[in-house]
Parts: structure tokens; sequence; C-alpha cells
């Protein structure tokens, strides 16, 4: 796996990274690997190393549109909507000891996941994205845990197809909220409420 294509595609974004320049990350990651007792895949590796622990921003909000980021998973996930082929990512775990930190984030799940599968990011609502690092695959966890028989969905087949289908999303307003008030205080109900005659 080559790191230029991730590279290239987050500069799509604006990246907010916690990276600590007191921090060793080649002795940080040998001590996650030797931790979890398995290798990472050298791409989010390098990723890990330029960019830490990471917020992502659309570069397209504006005053007028706001925008998420977001990944197109291959498999739904149970808290996308029937219209949704997108999930929002929050925020990238790195290697710094703060709240952001893999590690933190690896001793925070090894309890409620199976021992291969890593927690790599937050999603929206405390669900999180992760790794199986068997096999490299991308993996949505639902922390309801409302399919008793499935826990993980299937975002990508690696994390260089994760970070490829990141896209920027709007963010939808309810337009309507606004009219709802003037209906409502335009009503007899209303007019009464507040002592108001003709």
């Amino acid at each position: 796996m080559s790191f230029t294509k991730i590279k290239q595609k987050l500069k799509e974004f604006t990246i907010n990274a916690g990276t600590d320049p007191s921090i060793n990350t080649n002795e940080q990651l040998k001590e996650i690997e030797r931790n979890i007792g398995n290798q990472l895949p050298s791409d989010y590796k390098d990723f890990l190393k330029g960019y830490g622990g990471c917020y992502l921003e659309s570069k397209k909000t504006t005053d007028e549109i706001e925008y998420d980021v977001c990944y197109k998973p291959i498999e739904k996930d149970p808290w996308m909507g029937q219209e949704d082929d997108t999930q929002l990512i929050e925020s990238f775990y790195g290697l710094a000891n703060d709240h952001n930190s893999l590690q933190e984030a690896i001793n925070t799940y090894s309890d409620r996941f199976p021992r291969n599968i890593i927690p790599i990011a937050s999603s929206a609502g405390g669900n999180e994205i992760s790794m199986d690092i068997d096999n490299e695959k991308i993996l949505f966890w639902d922390h309801e845990l409302s399919h008793p028989d499935k826990d993980f969905f299937l975002i990508a087949n690696s994390f260089e197809e994760f970070i490829l289908s990141l896209v920027d999303e709007p963010i939808e307003t309810d337009d309507n909220d606004s009219d709802v008030e003037i209906e409502v205080l335009d009503n007899d109900f209303a007019k009464l409420l507040f002592g108001k005659d003709n």
C-alpha cells in the first residue's frame, strides 16, 4: 500500500492535527504493536506519524452552507437512515498522550472488542471506526449493539480505501422551523395565549 494516494486525498480537507514534536513516533508505534501483539499496516503507521490525532474539516464550508467530512461505507450501519449513503467521522486517534490517544482508545475498548480489532477513529453518537489488524479491514462498531449477532459493519477493505471514500456532505438544516413559528404566532390560539386582540 502506498501512502501517496492517502496524502493526496487528505489535501481536500483542512486537517487539525494534534501532533506532539516531543513524542518519538517510532517508539510509540513499536510500543502499540507490542501491546496488541501484531503489526499495524504501513500506510496507517505513516498516517499516524504524519497527522497524529486529527480532526478533518471541509474546505467547502461557507457562511451559507456548512459541510461535514463523512465516509461512504460498503455496508450500511444501523445508525444510517434509509436514504443515507454516508456516515460522519469525528476524529482520528493519534500518538500523543491526550484525549485522542490511540493507546488509550485501545485500552478503553480492549474488553469489548476482539483482540484483533482496534479503534482508530470516533464516529457520531459514541460509535467507533475500527480496524481488524489481521486483514486490515475498516469496520464500524455499534456501541449500542443493536444487532446481538453483529457488532461490526464493513466500511472498507483497507485503510487506503477508507480514506479515499471520504467526502464533503452538506449539513442539512430544517428551514421549516421559522415557518412553523410564524404559523403558530399567527393563529387564534397564539393570539389568546399572548392576549392580543385583532
